[in-house]
């Protein structure tokens, strides 16, 4: 019955938080460009056959994220023509701020109690994480929707999928690796040092290697 009402709320309070941050569909045609041509032109060289990181350039320098973020924000090229199309772009991401959302309040319901009005507030008292999907575009909300899909995959004690899904994240934007003591603990405390290794592998395995090797 709880349940039932987070998925009722959850979306209510997501939309009214777009709507407040003035990101409601169909979305302003404007955007606060930083690094997203960087990204394009980052993947672009690499579908052109650059595995060197050195040589894959942007406005903003070289590449320094991971192969997961590559692969991810390949798709987005090709769905967004090339990179080109910026509002194709901002619904691609208002959808991901919306996924992340409701995997964030299922920790909340998860954890401790949590009357469902609290998440239409807090949704809308955070400005600075619907410019950051929806106007900037960065990387940061793919990263961190994967490690939130992964504590959420934690708590149902779903300990494979769980460190599958946190490599994934560590794969897009490194500083998801500021977690992995707190996955470490959890993984010794369940498991002990002999039962973690399996788990510990399959963070270490989803890493390597990153891209091809340069010829």
């Amino acid at each position: 019955m709880a349940a039932a009402r987070l998925a009722r709320a959850a979306p209510t309070a997501a939309g009214a938080a777009l709507h407040a941050a003035g990101g409601r569909l169909p979305l302003p045609g404007g955007d606060t460009e930083i690094d997203w041509k960087a990204y394009m032109a980052q993947v672009e060289g690499v579908i052109n056959g650059t595995y060197d990181y050195t040589q894959l350039q942007g406005d903003t320098g070289p590449l320094v994220y991971p192969a997961g973020f590559v692969y991810i924000f390949m798709g987005l090229y090709y769905a967004t023509g090339r990179g080109t199309d910026i509002r194709m772009a901002q619904h691609i991401f208002a959808v991901l701020y919306l996924a992340t959302l409701l995997l964030v309040f299922l920790i909340y319901h998860q954890t401790c109690k949590v009357p469902p009005f609290v998440f239409f507030f807090m949704c809308c008292a955070s400005y600075r994480v619907h410019s950051i999907f929806v106007l900037r575009l960065f990387n940061d909300p793919v990263a961190m929707a994967l490690l939130f899909l992964s504590i959420n995959l934690l708590l149902a004690r779903r300990w494979g999928w769980g460190c599958c899904c946190f490599s994934l994240a560590v794969s897009v934007k490194m500083n998801v690796l500021l977690f992995a003591p707190g996955l470490l603990f959890l993984l010794l405390m369940q498991f002990g040092f002999r039962g973690a290794l399996p788990k510990l592998g399959i963070c270490a395995v989803l890493q390597v290697p990153p891209l091809p090797s340069p010829s």
